[in-house]
Parts: structure tokens; C-alpha cells; sequence
């Protein structure tokens, strides 16, 4: 068994040990340690990184109480190693697996809610609850967990044994039949927990949720602590700049701004759809005239609603297939149609001697063709 220094010092960068075995597996080196202050990979947190005996540390995992360490080099047995911890990595997850603690101990002492999934990476954090929350609990939540981080309250962890924590409240996923390791926020929150944490909440910084979301009848909630809630902040700061720039707004005015916005392109949009199916109509007239037995027709500037559209007019009149096609910069948007028999098996030949993508009912089908259009004409007339 591994020594598990990051439990007494989850701040420890540096630490000295020696390499009890080496083994070659399919990442790499397999190095165990008779002690380590690595954090593997483990409860929703991912391991740490840093730099062992020279080399690379690329993962860090824990299998029957043995911490593998897997690095680029082997390192010779029985020799002493000196670790480093790349703790700018460790600090941010402590942030965040600290603030994530606060928000399920809340949720669970004010609304009675358990935290059933829990997803931490370098990019972003989840917490999943079996509750539904609204938007006005998830402010309230919000707001109670930042002023456990003013107070600054002390972060315990401690191992107990089974008669010990027979007699604790405590929150865990799964029912454990060992000795257990405890983290408590007095007053906030006492969770069975293998992770690392800052020694008070003030280190947390801040916690700000990003979303809330319905999710398997519960709620998952998205969230940010310490640096990474700054760092949002920072970015959506300058979002809203450039839209007050843009629109000449005040922050306040934005989104009636943007509302307005909104209702001009709509309307807008409206108003071209009427002098488009004018025109289409009009071009539907002059196509139909055509003598060929395929009307194929290349339309520029075309989406694929209007494609349907037109290819639709066009069958409504004709009783032959007709293809519409618009350029796409690779190949072509197509809408292929025939309202007297089943145009599918055409479509599927279509697609396989043009490298095409796409499908739909007896009558019309869409999708997106490579090749010249030359080609694609011939072989619908052939």
C-alpha cells in the first residue's frame, strides 16, 4: 500500500520516494511508489500532473490500494526519486472540488436533494442532483455557498474507523464497509471523500454557477470556483463591452437592444420569403418550359429550405424528375423530386457516384453531392 501523502498535505509539491516497481504497460511506465503525494485519478477528480525522477508524469491511478504512476522512462527499482507537483493544476482542482462540496451540502440540508453525479476536468465542472431546482433555489444557493467562502471557515479531513462513523451524519453515494475518510465544512457540509481541498474556504475565491439544467429528473448544475470563475467572469465582461459597442447600449439596455434586433430580422426575414416564393413562382414558369426530359437547374445562394421549396414548385407542375442544386464551396446542396414515382432509388444512385450525403420520402429528397456539375446533369439525363 502506497503512502498517501497528498492526505496530509494536499500543498505538498515536493516529496522524495522510493520506487518499489517498474513495469511496462500500455501508456507507458508503470512506477509504484512505497509513497507518493500524486493525487490518482479518482471520485469525479482527475489525477495529478507534475514530473517524477526526470520524467513526465502523463496519469496517475489507484487499483486495490496501489497508486500507479505512468510516466515516458522507466525508473530503475529500489532507486529514490524525487517528485514535483504541478500544483497550479492541483490549486485549481482543490478550488473547485472544495466549492463543489459547499453547493451539495447546501442543496441537501435546505432542499433535501443528494448529489448523484459529480464530473471534474480542466475545462469545466458539473454536479448532478436528484432534484429538480429552480432558477430562484439556484441563486439562493449561489449566494449562501460565496459567504461560506467570506468566512473563511476551516476545511477538516480526517480517516475513521467503522464504529467511529457508525455514529456521524455524513454524505456518500455508495455505502462504505471500511474505514472512511471524512471531509467537513462546519456547517455546511461533511462528505466520505478521497479528494484534495484548500485548508480554508476563503482559497475557494468564488463560486459561480454557469447553468442549471433539467437532467434524468434531477438537475445538473455547471459551475466555476476561484480562478476559473474569474476567468468567465473576464470573458463574458468583454462579450458585453463589444455589445455595447456594437449596439451603443448601456449593459442594461442590451438585451431590449438585441430584442428589437430580434423582431427587425424577423420581419425582415418574412418579407423575403414572400419576394422569394414570388420570384420562384416566376422561375418555375420560365423552367417548366424546358423540353428535356430532367429539368436540372443551378440556383446560387440557395439554403436548403429553398431548395425543397422551388424543387417542390417545380414537381407540382411538371410530371418528369427535376434536381435543384446550389454551390457550397465543395460540391453542391441538392433537392431531388418527382411527384409520379419514387425518387429514392435515383437518390441513392445519385449519392453513390457523386460521393453524396442525404435521403428523405418517395417524392423529394435533399442532401449534398462533389463533382462538376456537367457530370451530375449527364447522369441524371442518362
Amino acid at each position: 500500500m502506497t503512502k498517501k501523502l497528498y492526505y496530509t498535505d494536499s500543498y505538498l509539491t515536493d516529496f522524495t520516494a522510493t520506487v518499489l516497481s517498474c513495469n511496462e504497460g500500455k501508456k507507458g511506465y508503470e512506477v509504484v511508489l512505497d509513497q507518493t503525494a500524486f493525487y490518482p485519478e479518482g471520485g469525479g477528480q482527475p489525477s495529478d500532473g507534475g514530473i517524477l525522477g526526470g520524467v513526465k508524469v502523463k496519469d496517475v491511478r489507484i487499483k486495490d490500494h496501489v497508486i500507479y504512476h505512468i510516466v515516458e522512462c522507466p525508473l530503475e527499482v529500489g532507486s529514490s526519486v524525487e517528485g514535483k507537483i504541478d500544483f497550479d493544476k492541483r490549486f485549481d482542482m482543490m478550488q473547485q472540488h472544495s466549492g463543489e462540496h459547499i453547493i451539495s451540502g447546501l442543496i441537501n440540508k435546505h432542499y433535501g436533494y443528494n448529489n448523484v453525479g459529480f464530473h471534474l476536468s480542466r475545462e469545466n465542472m458539473t454536479a448532478d442532483v436528484d432534484g429538480e431546482l429552480t432558477s430562484e433555489q439556484v441563486a439562493e444557493i449561489e449566494y449562501l455557498a460565496n459567504e461560506a467562502i467570506y468566512k473563511n471557515i476551516p476545511v477538516q479531513g480526517a480517516i475513521y474507523g467503522q464504529e467511529e462513523v457508525r455514529e456521524m451524519t455524513y454524505r456518500s453515494k455508495i455505502e462504505l464497509n471500511e474505514d472512511v475518510r471524512l471531509v467537513t465544512i462546519p456547517g455546511y457540509d461533511t462528505c466520505a471523500c478521497c479528494g484534495t481541498h484548500v485548508k480554508y474556504t476563503g482559497e475557494i475565491g468564488m463560486i459561480k454557477f454557469i447553468s442549471s439544467e433539467r437532467h434524468r429528473g434531477g438537475t445538473r448544475l455547471t459551475l466555476a470556483c476561484g480562478k476559473r470563475a474569474l476567468k468567465d467572469y473576464s470573458k463574458k465582461q468583454e462579450i458585453v463591452s463589444s455589445a455595447m459597442a456594437i449596439l451603443s447600449a448601456k449593459p442594461e439596455m442590451i438585451t431590449s437592444h438585441l430584442q428589437k434586433l430580434q423582431e427587425e430580422f424577423n420581419e425582415t426575414k418574412f418579407k423575403l420569403a414572400e419576394v422569394k416564393g414570388k420570384l420562384f413562382s416566376y422561375k418555375v414558369e420560365e423552367y417548366i418550359k424546358c423540353n428535356q426530359a430532367t429539368l436540372c437547374i443551378c440556383e446560387e445562394g440557395l439554403v436548403p429550405e429553398e431548395l425543397r421549396k422551388l424543387c417542390t414548385l417545380l414537381i407540382q407542375k411538371v410530371d418528369k424528375t427535376c434536381l435543384v442544386v446550389t454551390p457550397d464551396g465543395t460540391g453542391f446542396k441538392y433537392a431531388l423530386g418527382n411527384s409520379q414515382i419514387d425518387i429514392r432509388p435515383l437518390c441513392k444512385a445519385m449519392n453513390m457516384k457523386f460521393q453524396g450525403k442525404g435521403g428523405g420520402s418517395s417524392e423529394l429528397c435533399q442532401g449534398s453531392l462533389l463533382g462538376e456539375w456537367e457530370e451530375i446533369k449527364l447522369f441524371l439525363s442518362e
